[in-house]
């Protein structure tokens, strides 16, 4: 059950399921019996999470693949109000799906940045085929843009798809190093192995110093028949503010 001084966010890559759908219902329903402050929802719908009330906002982010109207790269859900909410971010975040938005919550407000990174592969309709990894280190270099000027008397969320396991397992050591970097100052709390699905996830939460995760755990990627619901894995985390006067003396 969540403490009373502490936030639960939670982050899944829906794999482009329509609402209506019997996996999106599904993944819909197991978030929302967590009873979360903050949803990142990627490669979903608008309106994915109507049914629990609350507010949505979301952004189209770039096509990589023929697109039904309605399918968002990045929706973010909040039991409150969003207000300063920011569906461009700059020109290099482009690549992919970006929502950043200020919302309200037990452990007060917090900046909440929403994330579905270019895969390695990604090209954008309607271009030539990209160079691998291209448009992923393109958009964690605008991402770093993001970062570096938030403001910092408020708290930071940064969570999504981030396709790259941290740390790394495959892929390119170049744009891991820009993950890296772009995140300099936050602290990925969702790093290895993702406690009751016991795997590394590319789905992830990085937190500014002001936070700590008090608990991460995986939601199983399959239903109660064994049915795959998704190709990721969900992730919640329960979130605190740190005590600063444990470091006084």
């Amino acid at each position: 059950m969540k403490s009373t001084d502490a936030a639960l966010f939670v982050t899944w890559n829906i794999e482009r399921r329509g609402p209506n759908t019997r996996q999106a219902r599904t993944m819909i329903e197991r978030m929302g019996m967590l009873s979360p402050d903050v949803m990142c929802l990627t490669e979903a719908f608008e309106g994915s999470t109507v049914d629990l009330g609350g507010f949505e906002i979301s952004s189209r982010g770039v096509i990589w693949s023929d697109e039904g109207p309605l399918e968002r790269k990045v929706v973010l859900w909040s039991r409150m109000p969003w207000t300063d909410i920011d569906l461009t971010g700059n020109q290099q975040l482009q690549t992919g799906g970006f929502t950043a938005a200020t919302t309200t919550m037990g452990i007060g407000q917090v900046r909440v940045v929403g994330l579905c990174v270019p895969h390695h592969m990604a090209s954008p309709v309607g271009i030539a085929p990209c160079r691998p990894w291209s448009q992923q280190i393109e958009y964690l270099k605008g991402l770093k843009s993001i970062i570096s000027t938030r403001a910092q008397s408020m708290p930071m969320v940064v969570l999504g798809d981030f396709n790259q396991f941290v740390p790394r397992i495959w892929g390119s050591k170049l744009a891991s190093s820009v993950l890296s970097n772009a995140l300099d100052g936050l602290s990925i709390c969702t790093a290895g192995e993702i406690p009751v699905v016991n795997e590394p996830a590319i789905d992830h939460m990085a937190l500014s110093s002001e936070l700590q995760a008090l608990s991460v755990h995986g939601i199983a990627k399959h239903d109660t028949d064994g049915r795959k619901l998704s190709d990721h894995f969900g992730v919640a985390v329960e979130l605190g503010l740190v005590d600063t006067n444990k470091s006084r003396p």
